[in-house]
Parts: structure tokens; C-alpha cells; sequence
């Protein structure tokens, strides 16, 4: 009895074992993923780009004027966008 109670353990830790390699497989797939998927991302790769779209640096250089002249026409955008 005790040696069929061992040999069922013995099984069942192999069990966990194989569940844990398994887990740190998919959790390295997982962040290999994620960086590229954020490399896309900051790369502009993610999704088409539009053309009619400003350019980052246009954009940049709006919010800073904006912001420097108090920041009144930003904060309307921002409102706006958050209303829809």
C-alpha cells in the first residue's frame, strides 16, 4: 500500500513539474510578446499610419505653444476628446 501511495506521488510531482516548465515556456512567450508589441508600438509599426495625420513633431510643438500661452485651447481639447 505505502509503495502504490509513493509511486501516485511520484506521478503527481512529475505532473507539477512538467506544469511548471510549461508556465515559465509561456510566461517567457509572454514578455517576448509584450516587447515586441511595444516596439511596434514606439516605432509606429502597430498600426497604419494615417496620412493625414500631423507629424509627431508638429504636434509637439503645438502642445508646447499651447501650453505656453496658458494651456486654455489644450484644456478644451481634452475635454472635448473625454466627451466622446
Amino acid at each position: 500500500m505505502q509503495q502504490e501511495i509513493v509511486r501516485l506521488l511520484d506521478e503527481q510531482f512529475e505532473v507539477i513539474e512538467r506544469n511548471e516548465r510549461e508556465i515559465a515556456g509561456a510566461l517567457r512567450q509572454s514578455e517576448a510578446l509584450r516587447q515586441a508589441i511595444l516596439q511596434k508600438a514606439f516605432t509606429g509599426r502597430l498600426v497604419p499610419q494615417n496620412p493625414a495625420d500631423e507629424p509627431a513633431s508638429t504636434l509637439l510643438a503645438r502642445l508646447r505653444a499651447e501650453q505656453t500661452m496658458g494651456g486654455k485651447a489644450g484644456g478644451r481639447r481634452r475635454e472635448q476628446s473625454a466627451a466622446l
